[in-house]
C-alpha cells in the first residue's frame, strides 16, 4: 500500500476515456510527471493507448503491485479491471488517492455499447451480435436493427458505472465539448493548459459513437416541439437503434420492428405510433 498523496487514480470502463484523460493530465495537467514520449496517433478507432504511461496500470487486479512513486511530481494510475469489474480493492493499495470515475447512465449508455465492442474487444456490431441462429433467420436491416435495439435494453451493463459518492466522478457528456471538459477539471482541482489541440484530434476520431445520441435528442426535441422534421438520411442502423432505444426511455413504446421494417420517414409517424399507444405528451428527460 502507498500513502503517497500524489496519486490520481482514473477509474473507468471500456472505451478509451480513461487514457484520454491520463493523456489530459499526463501531458497537459500542472505538477504531473510526465510521459518519457508525449508523440502519440490515435488508433483507427479513436484510442489513445499508445502515449506511455507514467506509471504501470492497475490491470485486473494483481495480486502485487510494484513501482516506486518517487514524486515530486504527481502521479496518475489507470485502474483498469474492465467493465464486468467495479471492485474497489484497489483502494487498499492506493489508500489516499483522489478517484476520477469515469460514469454513464441510461441515456449516454449506448456510447459505451459501442465502444465496449468496436474499441474494447476491436470487433464490429455484428460479429458480436450476429444474425443467422434459429431466434434471427432472416438477413435483413429490419432483424438486424431489432438486435441492435434488444442489446441496448437488456444488457446489464446498461445499469453499471454510476456516480460514487468518494470520487471525482465525469459523465460521459463532459467529453462532448472541449470547454466543459475543460471546467471539470478545473472545478475538481485540476490545472491544466489548454489542450484543444489534442481534443480536436481526440474528437474528430471519437464523434461517431456520440452522434447517434445527438440524433437521438435532435428527434425527441422535434417530438416535444410539436414540428415534422425528415429522417431519410438517418441510414445507419446502429444509429436508428439508438432512437428506438431512446424513444423507449423516454415513452415505454416499443417500436415494432416488423411493422416499420422500413424505419421512419419523419417524426410525424413517430408521433403517430406513439399516439396509437396512448402518448399523447413528450417530454423531454
Amino acid at each position: 500500500m502507498t500513502n503517497d498523496p500524489l496519486i490520481t487514480c482514473v477509474w473507468y470502463p471500456s472505451g478509451g476515456f480513461g487514457h484520454f484523460i491520463n493523456a489530459i493530465l499526463t501531458v497537459y495537467g500542472q505538477n504531473f510527471c510526465r510521459p518519457n514520449n508525449t508523440n502519440y496517433k490515435l488508433s483507427d478507432t479513436g484510442d489513445s493507448h499508445s502515449l506511455d504511461l507514467v506509471a504501470p496500470k492497475w490491470f485486473h487486479d494483481p495480486e502485487q503491485y510494484a513501482f516506486d512513486f518517487t514524486g515530486p511530481e504527481r502521479y496518475c494510475v489507470l485502474i483498469d479491471n474492465g467493465i464486468n469489474n467495479e471492485g474497489e480493492r484497489f483502494q487498499q493499495y492506493f489508500n489516499t488517492a483522489s478517484i476520477i470515475r469515469v460514469t454513464y447512465d441510461e441515456y449516454t449508455w449506448p456510447i459505451i455499447a459501442q465502444t465496449l465492442i468496436v474499441k474494447a474487444m476491436r470487433q464490429s456490431l455484428d460479429d458480436q451480435l450476429p444474425l443467422g441462429d434459429a431466434d434471427w433467420p432472416v438477413d435483413a436491416d429490419w432483424a438486424r436493427r431489432e438486435k441492435y435495439f434488444l442489446y441496448l435494453r437488456d444488457h446489464p451493463l446498461r445499469h453499471a458505472w454510476r456516480s460514487k459518492h468518494y470520487c471525482q466522478n465525469i459523465g460521459l457528456d463532459y467529453f462532448e465539448d472541449y470547454g466543459l471538459l475543460r471546467s471539470w477539471f478545473f472545478l475538481n482541482g485540476y490545472e491544466v493548459a489548454d489542450f484543444d489541440d489534442l481534443y480536436q484530434t481526440w474528437w474528430a476520431a471519437n464523434a461517431k459513437y456520440f452522434e447517434p445520441l445527438d440524433v437521438a435528442r435532435n428527434i425527441k426535441l422535434a417530438l416535444f416541439n410539436g414540428s415534422n422534421i425528415d429522417l431519410t438520411e438517418y441510414t445507419d442502423l446502429w444509429t436508428q437503434a439508438v432512437v428506438n432505444y431512446s424513444i423507449w426511455q423516454l415513452t415505454e413504446v416499443e417500436i415494432p420492428a416488423n411493422d416499420y421494417a422500413n424505419w421512419f420517414t419523419n417524426t410525424k409517424e413517430i408521433v403517430t405510433l406513439l399516439q396509437q399507444h396512448g402518448v399523447k405528451r413528450f417530454d423531454i428527460d
